[in-house]
C-alpha cells in the first residue's frame, strides 16, 4: 500500500531539509524525483540516485511563473508524466508587525502562498488529464495557531490550509487528492539559531507532550503516508506532526 513505485514526484525545496528528507523517502519508496529549489540540489540527486532511483535537479524560483513552467516542461520531457507533486519551498522572515517591511510580507506570500498555487495549477493542468494524482502542500502549525513576530509566515501557512481545502473540493471529483502537513518545531536550517539558545529550546519542549524536537524525517513519513494508496480516501485535511504542541495548548 505504501509503495511509490514507477511514480514520478517533484519536490520543491528539496536541497535541504524537510524538502531533502520527503525527496529521499518518496525515492525509498520507489518514486523517481525531481529535485527543485533555488539554491544548489545535486546532493540530494546524488543520495536519490544511491537509492537506484533516477532524479534529476531544476532551479527554481517558485514566485517565478516561467521558472515553474521550465520545472514541469523539463520534468515532462525527462519522465512524460506527473503523479506527485510536494510544494515544500518556503521563507520564515521573523519581525515585529508594526515593522515589518512590505517587501519582506510580499516576498514571504509569493513564495510560501502565491508558489504553492501556481505549483499546483501546472500540477493539475497534467494531472487531470489523467485523472489522477496526489498533492502535498506543507504547511506548518503556524498556519493553525498565531504567533508573535511571524505575522507573514503565519498568513501564508494559513492560506496554505485553506487552499488546500479549496483545490481539494475543486479537484477531488476529477481524481487529484490534495492534503497538507502542518509541521511543529522541526530541527532545520530555519530553526537552527533558535534552537541553539537552551531557553528557547526548553520553553518550546515544556510545551511538547512528546518531549523532543521533530525531525525531517517526521514530515518525510507523513508524506510518503499522503503519497501513497494507503491514503487513497484521504483528500481535503491537515495532518499535524507537531509532537502534541497543538493538543496542549
Amino acid at each position: 500500500m505504501f509503495s511509490l513505485k514507477d511514480r514520478v514526484a517533484i519536490v520543491t525545496g528539496a536541497a535541504r531539509g524537510i524538502g531533502q528528507a520527503i525527496a529521499i523517502e518518496l525515492a525509498r519508496a520507489g518514486a523517481n524525483v525531481v529535485v527543485s529549489d533555488i539554491i544548489p540540489g545535486n546532493a540530494t540527486v546524488n543520495k536519490i540516485k544511491a537509492l537506484k532511483r533516477k532524479a534529476i535537479y531544476v532551479k527554481t524560483d517558485v514566485s517565478k511563473k516561467q521558472d515553474i513552467e521550465n520545472l514541469f516542461n523539463k520534468t515532462i520531457k525527462q519522465f512524460k508524466k506527473i503523479d506527485i507533486l510536494v510544494n515544500n519551498a518556503g521563507i520564515f522572515v521573523p519581525a515585529p508587525s508594526e515593522t515589518l517591511k512590505e517587501e519582506d510580507w510580499e516576498k514571504t506570500i509569493d513564495i510560501n502562498l502565491k508558489g504553492y498555487f501556481l505549483c499546483a495549477q501546472a500540477a493539475a493542468n497534467h494531472m487531470l488529464k489523467r485523472k489522477k494524482g496526489v498533492i502535498i502542500n506543507v504547511a506548518s502549525v503556524a498556519g493553525l495557531e498565531g504567533y508573535a513576530q511571524g505575522a507573514a509566515y503565519c498568513a501564508s501557512k494559513g492560506g496554505i490550509v485553506n487552499l488546500t481545502n479549496a483545490l481539494a473540493a475543486e479537484w477531488g471529483g476529477r481524481g487529484i487528492r490534495v492534503n497538507s502537513i502542518c509541521p511543529g518545531v522541526i530541527e532545520t536550517a530555519m530553526t537552527k539559531g533558535m534552537l541553539a539558545d537552551k531557553k528557547t529550546k526548553q520553553g518550546m519542549l515544556m510545551k511538547i507532550p512528546l518531549k523532543r524536537t521533530g525531525k525531517s524525517i517526521d514530515i518525510a513519513g507523513a508524506a510518503v503516508f499522503l503519497a501513497s494508496d494507503a491514503s487513497s480516501y484521504i483528500t481535503g485535511t491537515e495532518i499535524v506532526v507537531d509532537g502534541g504542541w497543538t493538543c496542549s495548548l
